[in-house]
C-alpha cells in the first residue's frame, strides 16, 4: 500500500463514487433494520448507527459532510452513543477529515488509521477455481448464521455474539460461509444497493489463512453481485485483506479514517494502516484483518 494518502480520485465518475458511499452506509442501515436493539439517527451530513454490537466498528458515527461546527456535531454523536451505552467509533470520509480531526483529538478519540476504499469493475460472470474441499454456501437457516458468527468470532478475535434470525429476511443482505472439511473457516456478506455489490464482514479463521479461502469466498460473492445486476463492487479493506482484494482486481481509490471513542478501541484484526501496510501502533492499547 503506498505511503501517501490518496487524494480524491478524478479518474472515476463522481456518480459511481457517490453510489459506492451510499452502499457503504446502506450496509449499516440494512443490518440495523433487522437487528433487535439497533437504532439509527440521521441528520444532514451525519448518520449514527448502533447495531447493538459489542465492538466499536459495529456502532459508528458517519460524518459525510464537513460540519459548520465540528464540536457540536461530535457532541450529538457522543450523546447518542452515551444513551446507547455501546463501544463506538467515528468514520471520516476524505472531505470531513480536516474539519473533524481537531474536535476528535480534543475529546480523546483514538485515530485507528486508514481503511482504503476499493472498487472493482466490471464484476466477474463466472467464479474461479476454489481450493480443494472448500465449499461456499449462502446462509438460509439460523444454524447457517451461527456458523458464520462462530467463524467471525474466531477470525476477528472477539466474543461470540448470537445472530439475529431476522438477518435472513433482509432483501439487501446475503451472508455467506466458507467450509473446509465441514467446518466454517471463512465468512462474508453481500449488500446490494444503488447498483453496487457491497462486500463486508469478510474474514478467515487463523488456521485457514493463506489457503485461498477468502479469495474464493469473495469471488463467489462478486459473481452473485453480477447476477443481481450490479455494475461494480465496493469495500473497505484492512491491512490483512488489502492484498487479497488487490489480487482479485480491486483498485484503491480513497482512504477512510476511523477514530474510536475513548476506552473503546477497535478489536484485534480490525485495525487500520498507517499508510505503509503496517498496523497502527497504539502504545499500551494494541489493536489489527
Amino acid at each position: 500500500m503506498p505511503s501517501t494518502e490518496l487524494p480524491p480520485p478524478d479518474h472515476l465518475p463522481i456518480e459511481l463514487l457517490s453510489r459506492c458511499h451510499a452502499n457503504a452506509l446502506e450496509d449499516y442501515r440494512a443490518f440495523a433494520r433487522v437487528t433487535a436493539g439497533a437504532a439509527i439517527e440521521e441528520e444532514p451530513g451525519s448518520v449514527f448507527v448502533d447495531l447493538a454490537g459489542g465492538d466499536s466498528l459495529e456502532n459508528v458515527a458517519f460524518f459525510t459532510e464537513a460540519p459548520t461546527d465540528p464540536t457540536e456535531a461530535l457532541g450529538r454523536a457522543i450523546r447518542f452513543f452515551r444513551r446507547r451505552k455501546r463501544p463506538w467509533s467515528v468514520l471520516l470520509v476524505p472531505k470531513t477529515k480536516r474539519a473533524m480531526r481537531p474536535a476528535l483529538a480534543a475529546r480523546g478519540f483514538l485515530n485507528e488509521g486508514r481503511f482504503p476504499g476499493m472498487i472493482l469493475r466490471p464484476l466477474p460472470e463466472r467464479g474461479q477455481k476454489v481450493p480443494d474441499g472448500f465449499v461456499v454456501r449462502r446462509a438460509e437457516t439460523l444454524a447457517d448464521l451461527e456458523d458464520i458468527q462462530r467463524a467471525a468470532s474466531h477470525s476477528y478475535g472477539v466474543p461470540y455474539e448470537r445472530p439475529d434470525p431476522d438477518w435472513l429476511r433482509s432483501p439487501a443482505i446475503s451472508l455467506y460461509a466458507g467450509y473446509s472439511e465441514n467446518e466454517p473457516v471463512a465468512h462474508g456478506a453481500l449488500i446490494v444497493a444503488y447498483g453496487i455489490a457491497g462486500i463486508a464482514y469478510v474474514g478467515t479463521v487463523p488456521e485457514g489463512r493463506r489457503r485461498g479461502f477468502a479469495s474464493a469466498l469473495v469471488d463467489r460473492i462478486l459473481v452473485e453481485g453480477h447476477r443481481r445486476g450490479c455494475d461494480a463492487a465496493y469495500l473497505w479493506a484492512t491491512p490483512m485483506g488489502f492484498a487479497v482484494y488487490e489480487r482479485l482486481g480491486f483498485e484503491r481509490v480513497l482512504d477512510y479514517e476511523i477514530w474510536s471513542a475513548p476506552g473503546t478501541p477497535l478489536p484485534p484484526a480490525i485495525r487500520g494502516t498507517d499508510g505503509r501496510r503496517r498496523p497502527v501502533r497504539q502504545g499500551p492499547r494494541q489493536i489489527s484483518a
